[in-house]
Formats: structure tokens, C-alpha cells, sequence
């Protein structure tokens, strides 16, 4: 997904933040008051963060959610946090894995918004050294969600969010905010001091036996995405089903071993592309493309159910790759389930 240089904060180029910036400026003593860093910030600071999508369940709040959550509901009086974690779901949330908020400023109720409008002027403010959207740099936020609106990382500008129904759905009735792998874990210069690079997300082992682990794997990532580590010498049951769109038309499908160009006829794989082909469009674990159908004949799941087993010399991350020439235009995921068998 590419990435632009976009400045947000800069000469209130979005219309939200010029009126975030207005209504900080005019709001009530309780509402303009913003959060203190618990240390002497440096004239350095983090870049953007890192766009750092949940893979792995682990639905524990991290030491930075925590802290973040209190300075919000210290700060703003009368604010609560609905929510950091959640039970895992189908679909990917960074509550899965510990490294979200859900701050319960409500747009609608004029001192809830004056508050959230408040922080964010705050968030994206330039600090005294010049540097722009600093406490988003300094505290590694991802992405903001409100009313019906986004702000990522990844673009740095504000867009609607309206895939979505109800005041919850679409981030009316509070604020979502989520971290990379760096401010979840309380290691950015907002609590350290320190300036450091963008920490990798963590990569569990999956050493128990017989305890599945369900992790997604999204096409249009493309390149190899370590998600677990197995351990030498064991034995892995790979299960993976679903489909996605490999260059966006509507009947241009595949999952992790054949492909359709008319939404009816799958036709299995060539171990290797073509010249002028779309490419291979395997779905890879290592380097390895042997996926056998659950059912159905001619090397093609009809229900888009495959499995693998795979067994490494040595102890490594499970790399997945959708090893598709045109995924930038892909959209869609498939979902891998991965047990130690032996």
C-alpha cells in the first residue's frame, strides 16, 4: 500500500482539523485541557508509524494501552474507555491482539465532542521543534476512527468511514484508536524519552500441540508476512479456506491453489508463472505451494478448503506470500489455520 508524505496538521489543509483546531481554541477550560507527557520530550522524534494489521490473537492489553487509557480519562474528565480487547473474531481488529481503544466521546453530546475535538487537535499539533502530527509520531498511532470519518497512518489525511450502520458501526458514539507494535508495548518517546526506530511485531511460537492458531493472510499485502514461529522438527497441519479478488474484476478469483476468470471454471496452478501471465497466484507457507484439496477432484477445493503439512530443519517464522504479480489491486483474504500435529 503505497505511502504519502501528506501533512495533515500542516495550514489546516482538512476542513476537520481546521474546526478541531477552532473548537480547541474556543472550547471550555475542561475541554481544552490536553494529556502531559510523563517525561522531557527530545528535539528528535519517531516517524510515521508503521501500518501493523493484527494477524495473531492475543487479546491482552498491552503495558501502552493501559497507561494511554488512564492519561485520556485523567485528562478529560468524565470520558471512559469502553473498550481495549476483545475476544478474537473473524475479522481483523487491533482490540484482537491488545493494542486498541475505544475512548466513549460521543460526537453528538456537544461537551463529548468538544473533548475529542480537543485531543485531536493535540495529536496532530506541530510541537515546538517543527515537528508536524507529533504526539501521533511520538505515542505510534496507526489510525484514528470517528464519526464517520478515518485517519491512517498510511495516507496521513483524514477520509470518510461510512462503510458502516449505527452510531457504533461508524465511530459516532466514540473515538477508536489504534497502535503499532511500539506504542502498544509503552516504547515510544512519549514514555521513554528516547527516540528509537519502529519495533516488528512480535512473532509467538507455536509449540503446543493440538492448539490451533487462526491467523489471515491478506492478498493484497502480497510479500512474505511472518505471522508464527515453528520449531525445528515439528510437524504443522496447515488449513486454509477462502477466496479473493486477484486484480479487482469481479470474476477474477482465486484461493491458495487454482483461480477463475469466469467466477465458475477453477483451474489449478502451474508451479511457476508464464511470461504475460497473470502469475502463479499460489498461496506460499516457506516456499511451499503443495496444498491438497480437502474434497473435490482435479487439484480444486469447490469449497476453497486446502491443507499442507510442513515440517522445518530448523526453527523459523511461518511465512505466508500470495505469490500473485497484481496484488496491489487484489482485495480479499484468506483464512489459515495452523496446529502442531507431531
Amino acid at each position: 500500500m503505497a505511502r504519502k508524505t501528506t501533512r495533515l496538521a500542516a495550514a489546516c489543509l482538512a476542513t476537520s482539523l481546521c474546526s478541531v483546531a477552532l473548537v480547541a481554541a474556543t472550547a471550555g477550560p475542561a475541554a481544552a485541557v490536553t494529556p502531559n507527557a510523563p517525561v522531557t520530550l527530545p528535539a528528535t522524534i519517531e516517524v510515521m508509524p508503521p501500518y501493523q494489521p493484527q494477524t495473531f490473537c492475543d487479546p491482552h492489553e498491552k503495558p501502552g494501552i493501559t497507561a494511554f487509557k488512564n492519561v485520556l480519562t485523567d485528562t478529560y474528565k468524565g470520558t471512559a474507555v469502553i473498550s481495549t480487547v476483545r475476544a478474537c473474531g473473524s475479522d481483523t481488529s487491533e482490540h484482537y491482539d491488545g493494542r486498541a481503544i475505544d475512548w466513549g466521546v460521543d460526537h453528538r453530546n456537544a461537551k463529548q465532542r468538544a473533548q475529542g475535538k480537543a485531543f485531536l487537535a493535540w495529536l496532530f499539533a506541530t510541537d515546538s521543534n517543527g515537528n508536524r502530527d507529533a504526539m501521533v509520531r511520538r505515542l505510534g498511532i496507526m489510525y484514528v476512527i470517528w464519526n464517520k470519518r478515518i485517519w491512517g497512518s498510511w495516507s496521513q489525511r483524514w477520509e470518510p468511514y461510512t462503510n458502516c450502520s449505527g452510531p457504533t458501526a461508524c465511530h459516532v458514539d466514540h473515538m477508536h484508536i489504534s497502535f503499532d507494535w511500539s506504542g502498544a508495548m509503552k516504547k515510544t518517546s512519549f514514555w521513554t524519552g528516547k527516540v528509537r526506530a519502529p519495533m516488528p511485531a512480535p512473532v509467538p511460537a507455536l509449540k503446543k500441540l493440538h492448539a490451533p492458531r487462526t491467523v489471515k493472510v491478506d492478498a493484497q499485502q502480497g510479500g512474505a508476512q511472518p505471522v508464527l514461529k515453528l520449531v525445528r522438527g515439528a510437524t504443522y497441519r496447515l488449513d486454509v479456506t477462502g477466496s479473493y479478488l486477484y486484480d479487482g474484476q469481479r470474476r477474477h478469483r482465486a484461493d491458495a491453489a487454482c483461480s477463475t476468470v469466469d467466477g465458475r471454471t477453477w483451474t489449478k496452478h502451474p508451479p511457476a508463472e508464464t511470461e504475460g501471465a497473470i502469475g502463479a497466484l499460489h498461496l506460499l507457507a516457506n516456499g511451499n505451494s503443495a496444498w491438497h484439496a480437502v474434497a473435490g477432484s482435479h487439484g480444486c477445493s469447490p469449497t476453497h478448503a486446502y491443507r499442507m503439512k510442513l515440517t522445518l530443519a530448523k526453527s523459523a517464522p511461518l511465512q505466508l506470500t500470495v505469490d500473485d504479480l497484481q496484488h496491489w489491486s487484489a482485495r480479499g483474504t484468506l483464512k489459515l489455520v495452523v496446529t502442531r500435529i507431531a
